[in-house]
């Protein structure tokens, strides 16, 4: 008997032996129980976007350190009608498409226009009319819009400046709600007339947001690709690369006027 019992505890053995391990039986994570309470992974997801989006939106309208340094000194111009600098009917007119944003626009307005002013607008020959070609970014437009709330109170080339002059990093926050607000509390310091409700409500209506798509989209569809954007006397000149041949330009065109 006693060998029988043994024979039989090795045939289980050798049984036991042969077969695969035996597997626990699964238990849900405790992380995946509380995503499943949620909803799964697509509710779970969605919240999460509509979260970051709201973080962006508030970041967006935040104010933003990189913000362009420099005291704000108003420029004295002699005659200014809404966006136009100078007399309408000079002799040459001159059209510039700029982009809040664009570093290059910035140059134009820091070193060549105050020449083309000194030169050609303070002389009559010609005037200078700025055009929306807010093509960089959201900032660009909102930028842009701002700046037809500062026209609305005659104020565009002040304003004008101020975005320059503050003109920071592309689309990072400089020309923020916040920020085109605290401008206009710039130029309210040299301009006590000012009134910061307007201004202050035409940005968040966004009201002339259409009029520079619009206006953008018009630049386009004349061939402007870049900016700034030159077009004189109803030819568009790019952006000639120094000012002596910005001046020869613009003295031909005055030549061609007076024949």
């Amino acid at each position: 008997m006693g060998s029988n019992r043994r024979r039989r505890r090795r045939q289980q053995e050798s049984r036991s032996e042969g077969s695969p391990p035996q597997r626990p039986i699964a238990t849900k994570l405790a992380w995946r129980e509380t995503l499943d309470s949620w909803g799964g992974v697509t509710v779970v997801g969605s919240l999460v976007i509509a979260v970051l989006s709201i973080i962006a939106l508030v970041a967006l309208n935040l104010p933003d350190s990189g913000t362009g340094g420099g005291d704000y000194i108003p420029s004295e111009r002699a005659q200014v009608i809404g966006r136009i600098e100078g007399d309408p009917p000079a002799p040459v007119r001159i059209i510039v498409f700029e982009d809040f944003q664009c570093p290059f626009c910035k140059l134009f307005t820091d070193e060549r226009a105050p020449l083309v002013v000194e030169e050609f607008v303070e002389t009559g020959i010609a005037s200078i009319e700025f055009h929306h070609m807010a093509f960089m970014g959201p900032e660009s437009t909102s930028a842009a819009a701002a700046s037809e709330c500062a026209n609305d109170q005659d104020r565009f080339w002040d304003y004008h400046d101020l975005l320059f002059l503050r003109q920071g990093r592309e689309n990072a926050g400089v020309f923020s709600t916040g920020n085109l607000k605290d401008f206009a509390r710039e130029l309210q310091a040299e301009f006590p007339n000012f009134d910061l409700d307007e201004f202050d409500q035409c940005v968040d209506s966004g009201r002339n947001r259409t009029f520079v798509e619009e206006a953008t989209t018009e630049a386009g569809t004349l061939g402007v690709r870049s900016t700034p954007t030159l077009w004189i006397n109803g030819q568009l000149m790019g952006n000639p690369s120094d000012y002596e041949s910005l001046r020869t330009i613009i003295e031909t065109a005055a030549a061609d006027t007076a024949n």
